[in-house]
């Protein structure tokens, strides 16, 4: 009897278990008699198979075959196959051997290694694959309309980042390599293995089978994301060039199958783009030549990741780096340039902090343990903000790795630095205008994208990294913000329409009053007697300012014009009269004492 029958009659047997239990379930009694039926013609093959040619058992077994997937196909209508093909969309695999990684290249010939598994040997990409892998990728063309599915896929593996750099921590597997298996194996579904897109509920039916050993299920993804990278060794590779990392994912699938004896790329990799067209297994093991694949390829991917920066450009046989930005969970924050004069000081508070650790003080202007407090204070593990990197720092600082999966004692690097500062990244990324965008528009816009982030002083009065970033790098105790704000709102807009600042910045309120005065754009409150004046002359995206006798003590932006009110976005505001507060936020203010500033 050859191994390759048992295997074809444990497959079997698997597939008519999953139609007996889905037809219980459902009180098919045929649809179960059927199975039985089957099951027992399966086993008897499996007996009688050392008596018989390689050609009669072929024969027998195709026609058990065809009868499991009649059963199958009368069961659609309320069993689980049709969302397991048709939503979660498995990349279904043929014969899988472990040690299919032995197999040297795309021209070899295409029968499974004979030779015993070895758990101790690490995979390695041939010469012969990789050539092939390098050929295919520098002549890849990616239609429109993959571009668009593929930036969809690649905007939410940058959202859950965090999860997949749990799952690697301690590995040199990059995070995005267990995001796009995640996306290939289970459509991104966290209620699924990642090894095969089966439910967490129970251990895995696909292949590979009754996955993880241990502990029991029900399982949380990450343990079994865990498992999966452990069954297939990922955690021993320490070469992630382009062929090595397309390697792996083509051995994740498996090599030797239908596509490969075909000559057909595979859409594991290849879905997408001009090298792949048609031919899919349909369910694990059974091939159907005319059916493409819907799936964006792992290659595909792995493109569109680059072109958005979620991984660093790359020279040929380099490794591939990742962004440590996409650790903030916002893609658009990778588009970001802090290199730009604008962002200058923008730069000095999202820069890594060099050389603090336990016992470490901030001297002069250095204020790299102050900051990693202040950002330690703003993700809610609160210490001292007094620049002196002692116990509770250090306690705070282990709490923080440890809630975003990372080693309680890993390096402060750019990629935990940027989950630190995460709320100013999403702040300062670039919104995405049109070029109808006006600029009153694009003020709203970028002062929303910082409020929601919770701008605060921290540390003292009008101190703290988000001061420092409105201020210019200034803080203290007499230097009020809210002019800040505004100017750098305005400014952070225009930089992104490509328009100049529409006036000169300032950090008083009365001399930016005193400068529209002079360019026209004032306008008195005193003016508007009626809600009608109010909505014709003040525009959404302009600016108020707060009366204090014969000055102005404050200034924010119009969000909205009402009948009596106006809603407000502004910084510096939630003290005394609602001015000279920690934080920046929306707000309701009456007309009563308020004059307005028109940005052109």
């Amino acid at each position: 009897m050859t191994e390759d029958i048992i295997v074809t009659w444990q497959r079997m047997r698997a597939e008519l278990k999953e139609i007996y239990i889905a037809a219980e379930a459902n009180n098919d009694a045929a649809t179960m008699k059927r199975a039985d039926e089957l099951a027992a013609q399966a086993d008897k093959i499996m007996l009688e198979s050392s008596l018989k040619t390689a050609s009669e058992r072929a024969a027998e077994v195709a026609a058990i075959q065809e009868e499991i997937d009649k059963a199958s196909a009368a069961g659609k209508q309320w069993s689980p196959f049709k969302s397991i093909e048709d939503e979660l969309r498995r990349s279904f695999r043929g014969d899988i051997a472990d040690n299919d990684h032995l197999d040297a290249g795309p021209n070899p010939p295409d029968s499974i290694p004979l030779q015993p598994n070895d758990n101790s040997n690490i995979p390695v990409v041939s010469a012969g694959w990789s050539a092939n892998y390098q050929s295919l990728w520098e002549t890849m063309t990616i239609s429109d309309s993959w571009k668009k599915a593929a930036t969809g896929i690649v905007t939410k593996l940058v959202k859950n980042q965090g999860r997949y750099a749990a799952v690697v921590e301690g590995t040199t597997i990059p995070w995005w390599f267990v995001g796009v298996i995640h996306s290939m194996e289970s459509d991104m579904n966290f209620a699924t293995h990642l090894h095969n897109g089966d439910s967490l509920e129970n251990r895995t039916v696909h292949f590979p089978p009754n996955r993880p050993v241990v502990p029991d299920p029900p399982y949380a993804w990450e343990v079994s994301a865990t498992d999966s990278i452990h069954y297939e060794r990922l955690d021993q590779v320490t070469d992630w060039s382009l062929p090595s990392v397309l390697y792996h994912w083509h051995r994740y699938n498996g090599i030797v199958n239908e596509y490969k004896r075909r000559g057909i790329p595979t859409p594991y990799l290849w879905s997408g783009s001009q090298h792949y067209s048609k031919g899919l297994y349909v369910r694990d093991h059974v091939f159907d030549p005319d059916r493409p694949s819907d799936q964006v390829g792992a290659a595909v991917l792995l493109k569109t990741m680059i072109d958005m920066r979620v991984i660093e450009p790359f020279e040929t046989d380099a490794q591939l780096i990742s962004n440590p930005k996409a650790a903030a969970g916002e893609l658009r924050a990778l588009q970001l340039n802090l290199k730009s004069d604008w962002a200058s000081h923008a730069h000095f508070e999202l820069k890594v902090p060099s050389d603090i650790g336990y016992n470490k003080r901030d001297k002069g202007k250095k204020l790299g343990v102050r900051r990693l407090q202040e950002w330690l204070t703003v993700a809610e593990f609160e210490t001292p903000i007094d620049g002196v990197f002692l116990n509770s720092t250090q306690e705070q600082s282990e709490k923080f790795r440890i809630a975003h999966g990372r080693r309680s004692d890993a390096p402060l690097d750019e990629e935990i630095w940027s989950i630190l500062t995460a709320p100013m990244l999403r702040a300062l990324s670039p919104v995405g205008f049109s070029s109808s965008t006006s600029l009153e528009d694009a003020v709203l816009r970028v002062a929303i994208q910082h409020v929601v982030q919770k701008p605060r002083g921290l540390g003292g009065n009008n101190k703290g990294p988000w001061v420092r970033l409105y201020m210019e790098g200034s803080e203290g105790d007499d230097l009020n913000w809210s002019a800040g704000f505004v100017c750098f709102i305005v400014l952070q807009a225009a930089k992104e329409l490509g328009l100049d600042m529409p006036f000169d910045r300032k950090i008083l309120v009365n001399d930016l009053v005193c400068d529209a005065k002079k360019a026209g754009r004032f306008v008195a409150g005193s003016s508007l007697e009626s809600p009608a004046a109010r909505r014709s002359r003040i525009k959404p995206g302009s600016l108020f300012v707060i009366r204090d006798g014969i000055n102005w003590s404050h200034v924010g932006i119009v969000l909205r014009v009402n009948d009596t009110t106006i809603d407000t976005l502004e910084g510096n505001s939630g003290g005394e009269a609602g001015i000279g507060g920690a934080n920046a936020r929306s707000l309701n203010r009456s007309f009563d004492g308020k004059d307005f500033i028109n940005l052109f």
